[in-house]
């Protein structure tokens, strides 16, 4: 029979009382397994420990009674000597489980163990407490102990690491013991007295540190626009947290409660760095005056906002800036700085954008003061002879403190002027000799050269319908914008794109130098060619000069040169200069003529204006194109037949198709050929039919759109960079000066024409497209006119940084003006990290009802429908269409303005070949013929009647001296008289924005970032412009 194994069983009343902690991790996890053990044990079913009764009489094998027995097995057995069988557990779970039974068992016994001996054993502070008797009963302080210990002296080094600082958090939390409330106050104040002369010892270490490092210094250090350019809160922050933790960190806590941390918002944590930083840099200027860079920025920055001399002293005393005495004293080489020439071995200067020069230079001495610093950062750049200038009048008015008998306020004339490097020019395209060459060569202007061809023609279309899909993408409304990719990827192209860059601008000194003059121009010349130190450099008489500037003053260079040709060579002939015009105020003349031709009856109206009376350029430049985009928006609806621009949006499924709405657009409602087929067939009816063909009302508006569209294509083509865009432009502006009345502009057109076509060299040409148009972002799109830079310059020094009172003086601007680029951008530098860039300028209302309300008066009046209408007597007049008018005057008899201007052309040709009395060597440029290197660009016609300008100029060489004496008395004459003319009127600029660089960068925001054109601070004072004067009233 099979053997029955008993398993004896320790019952929960057998286990011992003095159980392990229970809450051990050990014996979790024992119990844990022993749980998880029973759980399964119990779902097994039940195992008998007895053999099971059956009513069946089973035999088994053999013959033994007891096996054959019908009761079964058990029951046949002998009865024992105990009551009974002993029931045992049953043997339940895996041997795995059994296994995790046993240990759990065995972790209980083992704690048990444990706390036995533990209980038995001296505890921690049992033991602490006798090496504290110990040290009483010898004699020792518990002190003495962490002497020995600590003390270097003693050499315990290894003992106060391995026992002390080995354990992170040890001394940290003794110290903290040692400040804590229930420590006593005398300890506390102690251990608080050490802690913070620990405390402020380090913070000074710190700052001697940073003063060590002159990292804060600006003392020997040459302030520079880079070096102002290079200020940023955020590297000074970083710097300081980085070389001095712990006095950031103590400032930090000064300024932050539990609030503070509690409301942790970005912006917030942003304005705390700011504050700590600053408080940390005055610190450190009151801890060494020679930690001031801080200082003098802030103190840069207070006068570049236009604060006066108290306001800044006061925040001088506060430690916020520098003291104005520091501000604005001068070096003595300031006043006088001298130059002298360099080893030949030193390295050349190349300007940024140009092309290396093999060429002596000069060594300009590095300047300490800013004003120094960047008039030789500019005499740098026009050492390499690749940089162009530009200058204009700038008129100040000093006031007198106190009205008293010699002293009154007194406005004075001045001049300003910039340079910047040429782009993409070399020395060896300007040499004067080749210049020259060409101008000998070139011949007179024909009718054909300033009339489009048909290729240029082609293009000017192309152009001008990209107009049409710009304004109507821009303003039809948001469904439009669906073709914003497609009009940007066919906006017109032409070869004589200028390159995406930054002209870098460098202002120079003013000039107490009236340039309304010629011979102030000749000074004023002289002037911008002494302060950048070119007359010592060698290549100085083999290259040509770029100059820009507005009509008049290229108009009294070009006199110059026809008053001394034949008489003066060299420099004080100007036959090395290179005349670019300024096209900001060739597009104010085009805004002025389009008002006088398209203004209309003056008493139709309820407000009655007059043409005397123009509003200044930017209202009515502004008033010029919302009427065009009204227009162009109204016109889509007549072509598409939609009855709103939503609807329109909807129903042009293509950019294909919208062009070619485009097209309707200029061919049937900006195309002058329409306007003059009706007028031709109202000229020709006879009326006897009742009806009259055509309408006036309808030709004004076709003739107005087109010329609208002709000055909006000018303004983006400027913008774009695009130079032959612009020349395209002018070729037909030539043509509209002339038809407007603008003569002067006419004249203008007339010599730039002829000097891109004939008289300049292509190198030349090319040079000359590349830089009559400046980007002083590096943005694209931001292209702005030179002489537009120049006034920009001049308004700007005038309203922001002009001094008050009788501190104004002609040397405080000469001290000034190199500052004003630099001082503009650290200014606004400041007021971004500040977050105080409001200014005075608001974001422009959006053009949406304007436009709608002309759209809604164009529909209503029926202005582009043939309807009939003819002006009544008084009632109003055909307005001309100037483009032909103008072909036609250049063209109409034999003594038109083109004869009159080749006559004169040629006749300079002739006199320039003459051997001039000074200054006729090759070296020097002289004008003569045998191998001069003379060369110049036209003079500019005068004004003046044809019969006595031939009389002032009918000079060859065969003259005698009396005769060419005559000549030049005669000649000077006329010029004079000229002059004396009462200039053209022209369109006031009173305002920021008559002169703003972004003017032209759309309407319903800003081109540039608020930063390129900050409107911050205005005076009191009205500015009224003339021709190209600021005049304070």
């Amino acid at each position: 029979m099979p053997s029955l194994r008993r398993r004896a069983i320790v019952s929960s009343d057998d286990e011992p009382n003095d159980v392990p902690d229970s809450t051990t991790p050990e014996f979790v996890s024992a119990q844990r397994v022993e749980s998880a053990v029973r759980s399964s044990v119990s779902s097994l079913p039940a195992t008998p420990t007895q053999w099971p009764r059956t009513s069946r009489n089973e035999t088994l094998p053999g013959s033994s009674p007891i096996l054959s027995s019908p009761e079964g097995p058990a029951e046949a057995l002998p009865p024992l000597s105990s009551d009974g069988l002993v029931y045992t557990s049953p043997i339940k779970g895996t041997k795995n489980e059994r296994k995790a039974i046993a240990y759990a068992k065995g972790v209980r016994k083992r704690f048990v163990t444990q706390a036995a001996a533990a209980a038995a054993a001296p505890t921690k502070e049992d033991i602490m407490d006798d090496i504290l008797d110990q040290l009483v009963d010898k004699g020792l302080l518990f002190g003495d102990l962490m002497l020995y210990v600590f003390d270097p002296i003693y050499k315990q080094g290894q003992t106060r690491w391995q026992g002390f600082f080995r354990r992170p958090g040890l001394a940290t939390k003794i110290l903290d013991f040692w400040v804590s409330r229930e420590n006593s106050e005398t300890a506390h104040a102690e251990v608080g007295d050490w802690a913070v002369e620990y405390v402020a010892e380090r913070v000074r270490k710190e700052a001697k540190e940073i003063t060590e490092l002159k990292a804060l210094q600006s003392g020997g250090t040459t302030v520079s626009g880079d070096y102002v350019d290079g200020f940023s809160m955020k590297k000074m922050s970083d710097f300081l947290h980085t070389h001095a933790k712990t006095a950031m960190k103590v400032i930090n806590a000064f300024a932050t409660s539990n609030r503070n941390v509690r409301n942790n918002f970005p912006a917030r944590v942003e304005k705390r760095a700011l504050i700590l930083t600053s408080t940390a840099l005055a610190l450190l200027r009151e801890y060494s005056y020679r930690n001031n860079f801080f200082g003098r920025i802030m103190s840069l920055y207070f006068y570049a906002s236009g604060a006066q001399r108290q306001t800044i002293s006061v925040l001088s005393h506060l430690g916020i800036s520098e003291s104005y005495q520091n501000l604005v004293r001068r070096a003595k080489f300031l006043i006088n700085r001298r130059a002298r020439n360099v080893d030949p071995e030193d390295p050349l200067p190349t300007g940024p954008t140009s092309t290396p020069v093999n060429i002596d230079t000069l060594y300009i001495p590095p300047d300490p003061l800013l004003s120094g610093s960047m008039r030789n950062m500019a005499c740098a750049v026009a050492a390499t002879g690749l940089y162009a200038a530009s200058y204009d009048n700038i008129n100040m008015v000093f006031r007198a403190a106190e009205q008293v008998l010699g002293k009154t306020d007194s406005q004075e004339n001045g001049t300003c002027a910039t340079i910047w490097p040429l782009w993409k020019a070399a020395l060896e395209d300007m040499r004067i000799k080749d210049f020259y060459s060409a101008f000998n060569k070139a011949p007179p202007l024909s009718i054909k050269d300033i009339l489009l061809s048909a290729p240029e023609a082609e293009l000017m279309d192309k152009c001008l319908r990209h107009c049409i899909l710009r304004i109507i993408v821009d303003h039809g409304g948001e469904k439009f914008e669906k073709f914003r990719t497609a009009l940007d990827n066919t906006l017109p192209v032409t070869a004589d794109k200028i390159d995406l860059h930054k002209t870098p601008l460098h202002p120079l000194p003013a000039w107490n130098i009236d340039q309304s003059t010629i011979i102030g121009n000749e000074e004023v010349v002289d002037a911008i060619h002494d302060e950048l130190k070119v007359k010592e450099l060698s290549h100085w008489q083999q290259a040509v000069k770029f100059f820009a500037g507005d009509q008049l003053t290229i108009a009294r260079l070009r006199s110059l040169l026809s008053i001394r040709a034949g008489h003066e060579g060299g420099y004080s002939g100007f036959g090395w200069g290179v005349w670019m015009p300024g096209l900001f105020h060739g597009k104010i003349a085009d805004m002025h003529g389009f008002f006088v031709t398209h203004w209309g009856v003056p008493h139709r109206g309820t407000r009655n204006p007059v043409l005397s009376s123009l509003p200044p350029f930017r209202t009515c430049h502004d008033l010029v194109f919302v009427s065009l985009y009204a227009r162009i928006l109204h016109c889509l609806l007549l072509v598409t037949g939609a009855a709103t621009l939503d609807a329109c949006a909807d129903s042009i499924q293509s950019f294909e198709e919208l062009e070619a709405y485009a097209q309707a657009i200029q061919k049937k409602y900006a195309n002058a050929s329409v306007v003059s087929d009706l007028r031709w067939e109202r000229n020709m009816a006879d009326g006897s039919e009742g009806t009259v063909p055509g309408d006036q009302i309808f030709e004004n508006a076709c003739l107005l759109l087109r010329d609208a569209l002709v000055s909006r294509e000018f303004t983006d083509s400027i913008k774009a960079g695009d130079s032959g865009r612009v020349v395209l432009v002018l070729k037909v502006l030539a043509l509209s000066y002339r038809g407007n009345g603008r003569t002067k502009y006419a004249y203008e057109m007339m010599h730039l024409i002829h000097n891109l076509t004939h008289v300049w060299s292509p190198a030349i040409r090319k040079i000359v497209l590349n830089n009559w148009l400046l980007n002083p972002t590096g943005n694209p799109f931001s292209w702005v006119e030179a002489d537009l830079m120049q006034e920009h310059m001049n308004y700007w020094i005038k309203t922001i940084y002009q001094a008050h009172g009788s501190g104004a003086s002609w040397e405080w601007l000469e001290m000034i003006a190199p500052c004003i680029g630099v001082l503009r951008r650290l200014s606004t530098s400041i007021r971004q990290v500040l977050g105080s860039d409001q200014g005075t300028k608001h974001k422009p209302a959006g053009l949406k009802e304007d436009i709608t309300l002309l759209m809604e008066s164009l529909a209503e009046h029926e202005v582009y429908q043939v309807k009939g209408r003819v002006f009544a007597e008084g009632d109003g007049f055909p307005t001309p269409d100037i483009i032909s008018s103008g072909a036609q005057q250049l063209t109409d008899s034999s003594s038109n303005p083109l004869t009159e201007y080749n006559t004169m052309f040629s006749r300079l040709q002739s006199r320039l070949q003459l051997k001039p009395l000074v200054g006729g060597d090759s070296e020097s440029g002289g004008s003569h013929s045998g191998g001069s290197s003379q060369l110049s660009t036209p003079p500019i016609p005068l004004p003046i009647p044809v019969a006595t300008v031939a009389a002032a100029v009918a000079v060859t060489p065969e003259n005698s001296d009396d005769e060419e004496e005559t000549h030049n008395n005669k000649l000077q004459s006329a010029l004079e008289q000229m002059m004396d003319e009462e200039e053209e009127p022209t369109l006031t600029r009173n305002t920021a924005a008559d002169v703003a660089l972004d003017m032209d960068g759309g309407d319903d925001g800003f081109l540039f970032p608020p930063e390129d054109e900050e409107d911050f601070y205005v005076d009191d004072g009205a500015i009224d412009h003339s021709e190209d004067d600021y005049v304070e009233d």
